[in-house]
């Protein structure tokens, strides 16, 4: 066996297994009873980011179509309404939990809104309906923060309420006690005194050969973050669920810690190989509205320390400037958490008194990033109110019989069109279908990687890439047979075939390939989710016809040998 052979061997296990890994999440997942799935979502989180999702038209679910109306607007306003309600609409939808929603644009005033799997009408009314609400919040001091960690970690102690009180005034009482506070807060934001990650703390336990007991503890699951402190996305529920309980928000309140909230971030960072997500402290009164600002635009730095990175420029109305002027000079040196629904975007320093009326966020933007936060503080004074136009609820009955209809479907024709190639091309014709059937396994494996949707139309683009891929390997053999039929020698037909026959699949798959991505283009909803496959399917099912095949013929066929199987 030649050295080029045996590169193609191990490039085509070494594809099957990393296909394998990409689906071995989607495999676990869709193995399970609808119940069991459910119950391994709010265990795992994140696991609708690694595996293939399925759309509304499968699944099941609601569908809304949302609509601005303007009969109410001034004539100076802006042409981008509706990129902030989008922006708003988007952010409140995020917080329902569903996985892989779906939000288009139509025309100048209309938003449509598919959630998959989402059947509770009265919640997506609330949400979505409702007012924005941006706000400016001052962030609590350190020593406050580090303060109502350790009311959450007592109460978790089960500690009574009245000793958590008495602890708490104990150390607003005592400076030396309020100097320590103030120490360790710092230290939990510099990452120096910080609760391992569970994660962290299972592999350790299972590197010593001990097992430690479930996380009872608030502040092990924090950790420094620069300045702020954050939560690896997979304990976020546990969070969720400590900070929703009555005794802890009792006492908090006994304690004095009253008028705080705890707020997620809109960004997670990345620390140890590990995602977070930032979690804040902020006073619940805010300082100022969201109807303070006039207009925010991102732009570029153009001089200080950060000359030429992104930022987002505020320009405040006669009020608001004047209020802004008033909350900058008395915070100088503290937080400002800019929150839209509950949801901190930025919590920059204030660094001087700002009596202009006009400032700027700086951060670690793209200019991206800084033109989409722009939105979202604009999208907080939008004056247009949104109202829902349709709303549908697609029951989970028809999403079982296409599932059904589908995968029968697409399995008879499959059998069919092997069996076929089986018995017409004989050996060669098994070649083929292993092709194939590689073709779409590596093609829901790109999916899974991208976390791509999986509609009906989707699975349509499945069922015709293989046909395409049929077609490549018919005419691989039939050119093949022809050489053969010339009286070239085994090695010499394979060889000539292959080289003859790439223009015509290369003319074949581009063609079709340009269509496809036209349709991805301009296409919305089923149509793109149609376009995705058929793309992987073209590019993938070139490769598996020319190449995989290719290398079983050189692997199973003897130079030396005068009879092909064809």
């Amino acid at each position: 066996m030649n050295r080029k052979i045996t590169v193609g061997l191990i490039v085509t296990v070494g594809l099957i297994g990393l296909a394998l890994f990409f689906l071995k999440d989607s495999i676990l997942f869709y193995s399970k009873s609808p119940e069991e799935q459910d119950k391994y979502a709010q265990t795992h989180p994140t696991i609708f980011k690694k595996i293939i999702n399925l759309g509304l038209d499968i699944q099941g679910g609601m569908r809304i179509v949302l609509e601005i109306d303007r009969s109410n607007l001034p004539k100076e306003a802006t042409g981008d309404i509706l990129d902030r309600a989008y922006t708003v609409i988007e952010n409140r939808i995020n917080g329902l939990g569903v996985a892989e929603p779906s939000l288009q644009k139509q025309g100048k005033d209309r938003i449509i809104v598919e959630l998959p799997g989402f059947r509770d009408e009265g919640a997506a009314s609330r949400v979505i309906g409702s007012t924005a609400q941006l706000e400016f919040n001052l962030l609590r001091e350190p020593a406050e923060l580090d303060k109502a960690i350790k009311v959450v970690d007592n109460v978790l102690k089960g500690q009574k309420i009245a000793d958590t009180s008495a602890a708490a005034a104990s150390a607003d009482t005592t400076v030396a006690k309020n100097k320590e506070a103030q120490s360790k807060a710092q230290s939990l934001f510099e990452g120096k005194e910080t609760g391992k990650d569970t994660a962290a703390a299972a592999a350790e336990s299972t590197a010593t050969g001990t097992q430690k007991e479930p996380v009872t503890s608030f502040s092990e699951l924090l950790s420094g973050i620069g300045e702020q402190i954050g939560v690896l996305e997979s304990n976020k529920a546990q969070v969720e669920k400590i900070l929703a309980r009555k005794d802890v928000h009792e006492a908090l309140q006994r304690s004095g810690l009253g008028g705080s909230n705890f707020l997620w971030g809109h960004e997670t960072k990345v620390a140890n190989s590990s995602v977070y997500r930032m979690l804040y402290y902020v006073k619940s009164s805010p300082e100022m509205r969201g109807d303070a600002i006039k207009d925010a635009r991102g732009s570029l730095d153009r001089g200080g320390f950060s000359a030429g990175a992104a930022i987002v420029e505020l320009e405040m109305n006669n009020n608001g400037a004047r209020s802004f002027a008033r909350v900058t000079g008395a915070n100088v040196g503290k937080y400002l958490a800019i929150v839209l629904d509950s949801t901190v975007y930025s919590a920059p320093v204030i660094r001087s008194k700002i009596p202009s009326g006009r400032a700027q966020i700086e951060g670690s933007f793209t200019m991206e990033e800084a033109k989409d936060l722009a939105i979202v503080l604009r999208a907080g004074a939008l004056p247009a109110p949104v109202r829902i136009m349709e709303q549908r609820t697609i029951g989970p009955s028809l999403g079982q019989d296409s599932i059904h209809d589908c995968v029968i479907a697409g399995l008879l024709g499959s059998a069919l069109v092997f069996l076929f190639i089986i018995i017409y091309y004989k050996l060669s014709g098994v070649y083929a279908v292993f092709a194939l059937i590689l073709n779409l396994l590596f093609v829901l494996a790109t999916m899974a990687s991208i976390n791509a949707t999986l509609t009906i139309p989707g699975i349509c683009g499945l069922v015709l890439n293989i046909a395409v891929a049929v077609d490549a390997n018919v005419l691989i053999c039939e050119r093949i047979r022809e050489e053969l039929h010339l009286g070239k020698t085994v090695r010499s037909a394979i060889d000539i075939g292959y080289k003859r026959v790439f223009v015509v699949i290369l003319d074949s798959n581009l063609t079709m390939l340009i269509k496809a991505g036209i349709l991805f283009w301009i296409g919305t909803g089923p149509i793109k989710g149609f376009a995705i496959t058929l793309m992987f399917g073209l590019i993938i099912s070139m490769f598996t016809s020319l190449y995989i095949t290719h290398i079983m013929y050189n692997v199973f066929t003897p130079k030396t040998g005068e009879k092909l199987s064809i």
